[in-house]
This record gives C-alpha cells, structure tokens and sequence, in this order.
C-alpha cells in the first residue's frame, strides 16, 4: 500500500496498536478544512484526518472484534476505503459521524462474512468496561485470578451479542455518543438504537449478575 496520505505518518500502518496511537496532538484545521484540501488533491492532508481519527476508529473496531491482527486489517481497511470515497462525501453530517458508519458497516461485514461472533476486546486493562465490571477495588496480587475471571466471563458475554448491538454498545458506552449520533452513524431510528441497547444491557446485565456477588 502507499500514497502520500499514508506515508506522511512516518510509513507505519494506519491501523497501530492502541499503545502506539498519538495521545496529545493539537489540532487546529478543523476536518472540513482537510477535507476540503484532500479533495483538492492534497492527499496529505488525509493523513492528518487518518492521525486525528484513528484513536476512535480503532477503539470502535476493538470493541467489536477481539482479534488484533483482525482489527489492524479492518482498521486499514476503513481509512482506504473513506479515502477512496472521499470525493463523493458531501458533508452533510461531520466527518467523525461519516468515518464512524465506515468503521461500524466495514466491522460488520467482516464479521459476518467470517462468521466471526468474538467479543469485544475489553480483556485489554486499558479498556473502561473491564475496570468498571471486574474490578473489585483491591490492588492485592492474590486477586489476579479472581479478576482473570471476571475479565473471560465479560467477554463471553459480549461475544453472545449480535453484531449491530454490540456496535450500539461500543458507540454509546466507549465513545460516549448520544442515541441521535449513533442513530445518525448507524442510519436506523434514535427508537431502534435505545432498544438494541435496552436488549444488550438486559442480557448482559443477566449473564453477568454474579459479578456483584463476593
């Protein structure tokens, strides 16, 4: 793969690791301006779209398909594919939301089309949902196990989820988007996101009862 866009982020893949993603980048260009740019013919300015996003793009993905060496693949292939459709976004919603339903519609086709039914990646200490589930409050060594535990029986229960919940779950609880943007990313009714989240925190909230248990 190449192009200017791609290299200009020192010719590592776009889909890095959560640990090698930028964490304090000041941005001033706001994304309708690189937009603009890129559909200009400024392909560089794409990178910087790529550096601003990616964070996002991988944590949504992460969070739907346990696998990294998938993500990675999924998470790439996103940025190439907004990249190749840039020229026919429009911009009637924000790029975020536009890339977000990239990510989402190209995460769900790969798992359907591997048959993939994985849980999310929140196995990964750095993750919200682990700590807020299987932790128990206690740095003591001799809980490694219990919270081991905890942590496998969390993303069981994820992977029982269907795709288009778990996308729901990842956007709302990860991304801390609205029912109206998800709504929005998602291209179904604000009604039709509150019950796919209703129908996940229920069945989770089942499977996963015993975690409050000491």
């Amino acid at each position: 793969m190449s192009g200017s866009w791609y290299n200009c982020l020192g010719g590592e893949t776009i889909a890095t690791t959560g640990n090698e993603l930028l964490d304090h980048v000041v941005w001033e260009e706001p994304d309708a301006g690189l937009v603009a740019r890129v559909k200009g013919g400024d392909a560089g300015a794409f990178g910087q779209l790529v550096a601003r996003h990616q964070r996002a793009v991988y944590a949504i993905v992460s969070r739907m398909v346990s696998d990294r060496d998938e993500v990675d693949d999924i998470v790439q292939d996103v940025f190439v594919q907004a990249f190749k459709s840039l020229g026919g976004f429009k911009q009637e919603a924000a790029f975020r939301t536009w890339i977000y339903r990239i990510a989402v519609n190209t995460t769900i086709k790969h798992m359907k089309k591997a048959r993939v039914r994985r849980g999310a990646s929140i196995d990964d200490p750095a993750n919200g949902l682990n700590g807020s589930l299987v932790s128990n409050g206690s740095d003591d060594p001799n809980d490694a196990v219990e919270k081991a535990e905890r942590r496998e029986a969390v993303r069981r229960a994820v992977e029982t989820l269907p795709e288009r919940h778990r996308a729901v779950v990842a956007l709302h609880y990860f991304q801390n988007l609205t029912c109206d943007e998800i709504a929005n990313i998602m291209g179904c009714s604000v009604g039709t996101v509150w019950s796919r989240l209703h129908y996940a925190c229920k069945k989770l909230k089942g499977q996963l009862a015993w975690l409050g248990d000491d």
